[in-house]
């Protein structure tokens, strides 16, 4: 059976120790296992045309089969790439004010195809994968599918063994294809070493050579490795720069414009936060994945009472985090990222 391919692991970063007066060893980068070594090689389907029925939901479940290489690994991360993602106008809305149908994408990963709940974690909410375009209507949150990553425990796997991965959902409404995002894959072999099942009920099969096999089109489902450092790590630098008030959209209030500078290695996505009270934070808008990083907070998702406040987060490819300071959403802020 074929090994899955290893990128980005920087022979450069693997020096014992630095010499006296030079930079200090920079932290080794991540190991990416999937069916093809690239991960931007998995451009078929989930981007636009033909979508090859490669929809995951409810009752569609992949499989993909990867060798572990031995090693010491700090944490273990699943993924996939998705975008496509189905959606509709709810009642009451204007027509390109559309939603997702709601669900989560879950994946697994175990040294045996024998998966338990305690295995499975939640990959994404169908709200940020990127929606399916409308040929008839405009759409907002479109755009080129992504991979999404989630933490699995070090101690689902055991190095020098074949593991095998699951994508599904375990919601009933991402499912008919309509209802469903679509799974990304790239040019393959005849070779199989992954599989569909198309009637699981938001679960998995316990035996994937039942499951139709896959050949000529590889899925985009990987494995991400961080291999341990005994150095020092920082996540990335973030800092509002600026908030400002938005344009309106027909009779809605103006959103706010959140402006931030993220600096770090391999920084892979940002997001935005809000707070009534400095305490407890909360998601809200979309995710960026490279700059600039600028998020629109609408009005209604901002905390009533006139004192929200708002920070940004980043996230560095070896699981890394950083916060920007709170800012008050409607105090503004200078281009020095304080409070005025």
């Amino acid at each position: 059976m074929r090994r899955v391919s290893l990128l980005f692991l920087s022979s450069a970063l693997l020096a014992a120790a630095a010499p006296s007066g030079a930079q200090p060893p920079e932290p080794p980068s991540p190991i990416f296992l999937a069916d093809l070594p690239n991960p931007n090689d998995f451009t078929l389907f989930a981007n636009g045309g033909w979508d090859g029925n490669w929809t995951v939901g409810y009752n569609a479940c992949w499989i993909q089969r990867i060798s572990v290489p031995e090693g010491d690994y700090a944490r273990a991360y699943v993924g996939a790439r998705l975008g496509r993602m189905k959606n509709f106008k709810p009642e009451g809305k204007a027509p390109w004010e559309k939603k997702a149908y709601p669900g989560v994408i879950y994946m697994a990963a175990a040294s045996t195809s024998d998966w338990s709940r305690a295995e499975s974690v939640p990959l994404a909410s169908t709200e940020d994968i990127p929606y399916e375009p409308d040929a008839a209507s405009a759409v907002s949150g479109t755009g080129e599918s992504r991979w999404f990553w989630a933490e699995v425990p070090l101690k689902a796997l055991r190095p020098g063994q074949d593991h095998y991965l699951a994508l599904w959902s375990p919601t009933p409404v991402i499912d008919p294809a309509d209802h469903s995002p679509v799974l990304a894959a790239g040019w393959g072999t005849r070779e199989v070493n992954s599989w569909v099942w198309r009637d699981g009920k938001g679960t998995y099969p316990k035996k994937p050579e039942t499951a139709t096999s896959l050949t000529v089109f590889e899925p985009a489902i990987a494995l991400k490795l961080v291999p341990a450092f005994s150095g020092t790590e920082e996540g990335p630098k973030v800092k509002i720069t600026g908030i400002r008030e938005g344009k309106p959209k027909g009779k809605k209030p103006a959103p706010m414009i959140v402006w931030s500078e993220v600096e770090g290695r391999s920084v892979e996505k940002a997001w935005v936060e809000v707070s009534a009270d400095g305490k407890k934070w909360s998601r809200a808008g979309t995710q960026a994945w490279s700059a600039p990083y600028v998020f629109t907070l609408e009005i209604e998702q901002i905390p009533p009472g006139g004192k929200a406040q708002a920070r940004v987060r980043a996230m560095d490819g070896r699981g890394n985090a950083g916060a920007s300071p709170a800012a008050g959403i409607f105090g503004g802020v200078t281009e020095g990222g304080q409070n005025r």
